[in-house]
């Protein structure tokens, strides 16, 4: 079976600067059934992720690349077509490809439809779907508050990670983010609660690392701003644009993770990577994240309040000074990612419903 995936614009399918959706999508290849009857199309890139047949298509602007994406599709024929993330562009995809089976796959929620308008332009495109992958039951629920008479054709697969790669080293006294450089991803609380620590006994050693990615102009800007602002702060290391050997390293030796999001995330692959890497991760209760974390992190509630710096420092604080605690926590997070996460059998389930619909079912 010949399956083709859909990378639409802003994503980066390579080893730098590859955004989590890259890595999702770059992870469920490696481990498909139909690997080497796979390929991706993407936008243009200096290096993709090696294996891979991707075939790079060109396009200045949206509607320039999703033609690109058509025409390429048109002339390979493929029996199925994944697009992840965009609804616009599988929607066109769809209705040129058509009959031939479209999944959009999501990873994010998607954004409250205002006017009746708006609303059925959404489900035209919607309904050109032969399925629709939701990476949570909480993007899901979401959805489907706004388009229930699609709950028959929308499922969920949760993201996986590889445990083989992912897993614990060697563990130092670091304190780890790993994510995006955004103000929402609750940065400012986690430096300042670092800060308020500095010359707490218990926390004599520490140092954080900020692993950013890096990649729009605003993330640039913030990144920018942090490094000025951890300038102050003694302990604190700003890492930009990893690869995903070097986050595997950072996050497989550090001892603690804070992934301290305000926003609410629609499957967190950080959290999942730091718990099959045996951090003792540090969460937010809300949105995807419960899921993605199961018991295997220690979630704090409502990170918006005013409150949330000094919530945050405490349980940085209980970690790091409790040894019992952090192995305790870590251990349930590694657990977790073993016997929910692992990427066989994520995969697995995504084989199954290709085969399903390039059947016609």
């Amino acid at each position: 079976m010949k399956v083709a995936i859909v990378l639409p614009r802003g994503m980066h399918f390579g080893p730098n600067g590859a955004t989590s959706i890259d890595i999702v999508a770059h992870d469920l290849w490696q481990t498909s059934r139909f690997r080497d009857q796979t390929y991706v199309l993407g936008e243009n890139l200096d290096a993709a992720f090696e294996g891979v047949d991707f075939r790079a298509v060109e396009g200045r602007s949206q509607r320039q690349l999703i033609s690109g994406f058509v025409k390429a599709l048109k002339a390979d024929r493929p029996d199925v077509i994944i697009v992840h993330q965009h609804p616009e562009t599988a929607a066109r995809i769809a209705k040129a490809m058509a009959p031939m089976p479209v999944i959009l796959h999501r990873h994010g929620l998607l954004k409250q439809q205002r006017s009746a308008f708006s609303r059925w332009l959404k489900e035209l495109q919607f309904q050109r779907f032969r399925r629709i992958i939701f990476v949570s039951d909480f993007i899901r629920d979401q959805f489907l508050l706004q388009f229930p008479q699609f709950e028959a054709s929308s499922q969920v697969i949760y993201n996986g990670v590889d445990t083989r790669h992912w897993c614990p080293l060697e563990k130092s006294l670091h304190l780890i983010y790993v994510g995006r450089a955004r103000e929402d991803k609750g940065l400012l609380p986690l430096i300042n609660a670092f800060a308020d620590l500095s010359k707490h006994p218990d926390a004599m050693g520490w140092r954080l690392k900020l692993v950013l990615g890096v990649q729009t102009e605003a993330e640039q800007v913030f990144a920018r701003h942090l490094t000025g602002v951890t300038k102050r702060i003694n302990g604190i290391d700003i890492l930009q644009n990893l690869t995903s050997e070097q986050v595997r390293f950072e996050l497989g030796t550090a001892s603690i993770a804070a992934l301290p999001s305000i926003v609410k995330e629609g499957f967190p692959r950080a959290v999942v990577e730091a718990m099959a890497c045996g951090c003792a991760t540090i969460a937010t209760a809300q949105g995807g994240t419960l899921q993605a974390a199961g018991n295997g992190a220690l979630l704090l509630e409502n990170p918006d309040a005013d409150d949330f710096k000094d919530r945050l420092r405490q349980a940085i604080l209980q970690l790091m000074s409790d040894d019992e605690a952090r192995a305790s926590l870590a251990a349930a997070g590694r657990k977790r990612a073993l016997d929910a996460l692992q990427i066989a059998v994520v995969s697995g389930e995504t084989d199954d419903l290709l085969v399903k619909l390039a059947g016609g079912q």
